[in-house]
């Protein structure tokens, strides 16, 4: 039979806050509450880890049923809310003042949340790009037999790369003659000519001159065709612009504009889910940005890095899905969204409606 304490291995997890000041003789009051602020940081991210690796696992599959997508969702979601909850955790350590911080501060060094092996492998894991990388030597701060973990825990799939295997399964956009991408194309080119009989109509309302705002559509509109054009989209691959696949691109415009079709209701929440966690993800970034500017100013962090700068960098450059926060720039109003054919119509309906 299982005892509370044992179960939840109680004597080793209250055993383990050992303040540095206490150690050098000069015991700082609020040194116990700085660490297990940081120790429970490190065990949500263990239970974040668990969550993505599983959804990971539920995606990388040659067939992923709906059902699974939904499990997906769900995990995702509470990924959302465990960083929602470190986010607000942030208010606890900063109710110790920078003064009493810089108490045992110096006791610290080198240590540092840079060191965090399981932020590192939660940053892998959800696939922030390595030419991102605000610090390229990011590594060197671990010690060896954490770089060696590092590297271990993540030479699988990502979940950027889970999601995108996902997405480029997706069916439903392409039924004999109709292919998605050519209607899509059809509705662009109706908004943007809308736009520009607007633009007209108001310039020569106004006698103004419309040349750099037509200039702007015609841009705007290379932008959307370069989403339908082979050529274009490798070269928007090429150069930086976009990371997921043109299929996989594709398949979230065709969720995200048919939305309200009843199978394509939880994909589409599933992609608003993996959006938000690139959301919350950074704003712990940034929170952590605020906490340490509150704490030590414009100083060196204890690990070397630049400590305020670097860690605003990581919140503004080092997001994985901007794929998909992106391509709202691509959707077009329902006015001019292409009807689907009534075949796939059909197969987008729950089974019972689809028979009726």
């Amino acid at each position: 039979m299982a005892y509370y304490s044992e179960y939840l291995a109680l004597d080793t997890l209250l055993d383990s806050q050992h303040p540095e000041s206490d150690k050098h003789g000069h015991p700082a009051h609020d040194e116990m509450l700085f660490i297990i602020t940081h120790q429970t940081f490190e065990l949500w991210f263990k239970q974040v880890l668990v969550e993505v690796g599983s959804v990971i696992a539920l995606l990388d599959r040659e067939y992923v049923p709906e059902s699974d997508v939904a499990l997906c969702l769900a995990r995702i979601q509470r990924v959302n809310r465990i960083m929602e909850h470190l986010v607000n955790q942030f208010t606890l350590i900063e109710t110790m003042s920078p003064g009493d911080f810089m108490d045992f501060r110096a006791y610290l060094n080198p240590a540092s949340g840079f060191q965090s092996m399981q932020w590192r492998i939660l940053e892998r894991t959800l696939g922030v790009p390595e030419q991102k990388r605000v610090l390229k030597h990011y590594t060197e701060a671990l010690s060896d037999a954490h770089r060696q973990q590092l590297d271990a825990a993540t030479k699988g799939t990502t979940l950027f790369g889970a999601i995108e295997r996902w997405l480029e399964q997706i069916p439903f956009m392409e039924s004999g003659k109709y292919a998605f991408w050519d209607a899509y194309k059809t509705a662009v080119r109706t908004m943007l000519e809308n736009d520009r009989a607007e633009v007209r109509s108001l310039s020569s309302a106004e006698g103004t001159d419309p040349t750099d705002a037509l200039a702007q559509i015609d841009a705007n509109e290379r932008g959307f065709l370069a989403l339908f054009e082979t050529e274009s989209y490798a070269e928007l691959l090429a150069n930086g612009a976009r990371r997921m696949s043109q299929r996989a691109t594709l398949a979230t415009l065709f969720i995200s504009t048919y939305r309200d079709k009843p199978l394509l209701h939880m994909p589409y929440r599933f992609l608003d889910a993996i959006i938000e966690l690139d959301k919350v993800v950074s704003l712990w970034r940034f929170r952590h940005t605020l906490m340490v500017s509150r704490m030590i100013g414009m100083r060196v962090g204890t690990g070397g890095s630049s400590g305020h700068d670097y860690l605003m960098q990581t919140a503004i450059r080092q997001r994985v899905f901007d794929d998909l926060t992106s391509l709202s720039s691509f959707l077009v109003p329902s006015d001019v969204t292409p009807e689907l054919p009534q075949e796939i119509a059909t197969r987008l309906q729950f089974v019972n409606e689809a028979r009726g």
